[in-house]
């Protein structure tokens, strides 16, 4: 009778300490897959797989902007923009503060109830392309124009292009944002 109780209670440790038993779960969890390179704002860090082209890096950067309220135009976001675009983006901040008036992805100021339609992208050489949004929230639709660069492995953003033609950066540089 003993040896038959010590043979059960030898079989339930041994399974309970078997991570591929039925109902069990590991108790060591795996790291994430990605890590995490920001605080806030969208995962970026797919722009830089090479698989991943600028039409991806646009649907993900207005994902994160209409359904996570991130902000392409907060401080800590230098890395989604070329060194050239980041530059004319704190000139215009160093002029004033509230230099820029509207959020130039959505053409807006608050994009609740917004959302990207068809997004089209044209690589004009393997390191430059046009990402062609078409924004829309209520009965508004209007194509907004990304100017991306390839640049250190991702894809970040070097102009946007209002549904009127209007550059953001021009506008930064005539204190027109």
């Amino acid at each position: 009778m003993r040896l038959v109780l010590l043979a059960t209670a030898a079989v339930l440790a041994l399974t309970a300490c078997d991570p591929t038993a039925q109902g069990d779960t590991p108790a060591v969890t795996e790291a994430p897959a990605e890590p995490a390179a920001q605080a806030t704002g969208p995962d970026l860090e797919p722009a830089a797989r090479p698989e991943v082209g600028p039409e991806t890096f646009a649907r993900e950067l207005y994902t994160a902007i209409f359904e996570d309220e991130f902000s392409p135009l907060a401080e800590d976001q230098a890395r989604l923009w070329t060194p050239e675009a980041w530059a004319d983006i704190q000139a215009a901040w160093a002029r004033d503060p509230g230099a820029i008036s509207a959020d130039p992805f959505c053409e807006c100021q608050d994009p609740i109830g917004m959302s990207a339609g068809e997004i089209v992208a044209t690589l004009s050489d393997p390191n430059t392309a046009t990402v062609v949004v078409q924004v829309q929230g209520g009965d508004r639709r209007a194509p907004v124009t990304l100017n991306l660069k390839f640049v250190n492995d991702a894809w970040v953003v070097d102009d946007v292009i209002s549904s009127s033609g209007g550059s953001f950066r021009e506008a930064l540089a005539a204190g027109e944002a």
